[in-house]
């Protein structure tokens, strides 16, 4: 596993890194890098150490509350929207951090780079360092301020924007806004877009090779409202056809019908042409994600997967999807949970106590079928509907083996009582709409268990309801200022603007 086999020079780089804007580290690090594959072996260790799935997901409309499942502080506090500032595997705190210290890595790789000779290798070298800087900062912006928007982009507080290792033990860091975020993001982007280089990696999936960062460009792009550069850098990740490079579940139901709990050997495997970027983190989620008190249930499963469909088509209005996600049912204690097996599992320590820690899990973080998602809706909001539906059409085939006989006229048709749910900054047409309602509906279904709802729900402004008898449950409003995750305490205290509340 990647993390492991950059243990011997990370170690020292991560403890420099714990608490990165709570207790301002000296960045400048206790380890001597001298060469420049020693600068790459510092970026290795730049990718996000901690994993964000585990806590956006339980804020997220995917779950719901499963009878005996096990309580924690953590699982209850994500699913209910409250703050929550422990620091532990899977927190906010730790991927707040985790971020913060592979961008302290990105920084100091950038400073190490600007006294070589600009050879090809350094020059790669940059461009994963831009990268990385830019896909961690972008993270932070998405969790923890307002979603883009152009208006609201221009003053809403962002993050600290951090360009350049620390030197000394006290920083006054500032947020800057969203818009001046999003700049500095973009800035990065394009210039490691145009830098990487494949031919130096030698795991290319666990680093930010070409089709990866045009996945990030992608996304990016989508969450801006650009869609014509959505387009662009999706057609360079799909190719001239993307069929090929589709997660194919009706194969893996061949492959893993009677194992599905090893569904994760092919879905975080290097040999899937769906997956673009891996990466490792230390993180309990697949020990928790079957029992774990706030999950997946059989009635918020059924309304993800089967209650979904092509509103102006009557026969697919409701599609059975359930079948091809290939689902594990409850542990026997918990009758009502149910999880899909994406997740591996190695154990350094072995130790299997109340918070074990060593646990590596293997994360995707871009794949085809985002792109293609993404492409779909961008085709949408630029008025090219029959684009758009070839692509459903295809994801739908080469994905399920499902070809709706609907007309193409049923897939632009659905009621404006939609419009109290979809409200993203940018408005939409009754056809956009339509489209839109169905790509948010199999994006959902296609990435259960890995936080990207959660994105979904911010930018457009969807309101979550629970059914809880909890006393101090509130629903989720589209404009709630719980959609903001809570700057860490320790970084108010330093002074760093609160989230308002």
């Amino acid at each position: 596993m990647k993390k492991i086999l950059y243990l011997s020079i990370i170690l020292t780089l991560l403890t420099a890194c714990q608490g990165y804007l709570e207790t301002s580290p000296d960045s400048t690090f206790n380890v001597k890098i001298d060469s420049e594959e020693k600068i790459a072996e510092l970026l290795s260790g730049a990718y996000p150490e901690a994993s964000y799935f585990s806590f956006l997901e339980a804020r997220t409309d995917n779950v719901g509350e499963r009878v005996n499942g096990v309580h924690s502080r953590l699982n209850e506090a994500m699913y209910y929207w409250e703050d929550y500032d422990q620091e532990d595997l899977d927190t906010p705190l730790n991927y707040w951090n985790a971020c913060y210290a592979g961008i302290a890595q990105a920084n100091q790789a950038l400073e190490l780079l600007s006294k070589y000779p600009k050879s090809a290798r350094v020059k790669a070298l940059y461009g994963e360092a831009f990268l990385l800087r830019a896909y961690l900062h972008f993270m932070l912006v998405n969790i923890w301020a307002e979603p883009y928007a152009t208006s609201k982009s221009q003053t809403a507080p962002g993050i600290p924007y951090l360009t350049k290792p620390e030197k000394n033990a006290v920083v006054d860091y500032k947020r800057g806004t969203v818009k001046e975020v999003y700049e500095k993001i973009e800035k990065d982007l394009k210039l490691g877009i145009s830098l990487v280089d494949d031919n130096y990696y030698s795991k290319p999936k666990f680093h930010f090779n070409k089709k990866a960062a045009y996945a990030f460009a992608s996304r990016f792009y989508l969450i801006k409202g650009e869609w014509e550069l959505v387009v662009a850098y999706s057609d360079y990740v799909l190719g001239i056809d993307p069929k090929p490079i589709l997660r194919n579940w009706e194969k893996y139901g061949k492959e893993f019908y009677f194992n599905r709990k090893h569904l994760h050997t092919r879905y975080t495997s290097t040999e899937e042409p769906a997956n673009l970027l891996l990466t490792t983190t230390e993180s309990r989620i697949a020990r928790n994600i079957a029992t774990e008190k706030f999950g997946v249930t059989n009635r918020s499963a059924d309304k993800v997967y089967n209650q979904h469909g092509i509103d102006g088509c009557n026969e697919f209005k409701k599609m059975k999807m359930q079948p091809f996600f290939l689902f594990n049912y409850g542990d026997g204690r918990i009758s009502d949970g149910q999880y899909i097996g994406k997740f591996d599992e190695l154990s350094l320590s072995g130790y299997t106590g109340i918070r074990p820690k060593d646990l590596y899990v293997t994360n995707v973080l871009f794949s085809t079928d985002e792109v293609m998602l993404n492409r779909m809706e961008a085709y949408a909001m630029i008025g090219e509907y029959e684009k758009s539906i070839k692509d459903l059409l295809t994801y739908l085939s080469v994905k399920f083996g499902i070809t709706p006989p609907c007309n193409h006229l049923d897939y632009t048709q659905t009621s404006s009582d939609n419009y109290q749910i979809f409200t993203p900054f940018y408005g939409m047409s009754i056809k956009q709409l339509a489209l839109i309602k169905i790509i948010l509906g199999f994006r959902q279904q296609e990435f259960m268990h890995e936080g990207l709802r959660w994105f979904d729900i911010r930018r457009f402004y969807i309101p979550v309801k629970r059914t809880s008898k909890y006393k101090f449950y509130k629903q989720l409003e589209k404009e709630d200022p719980r959609k903001l995750l809570q700057i860490p305490s320790e970084a108010i205290n330093r002074g760093l603007e609160p989230n308002p509340r």
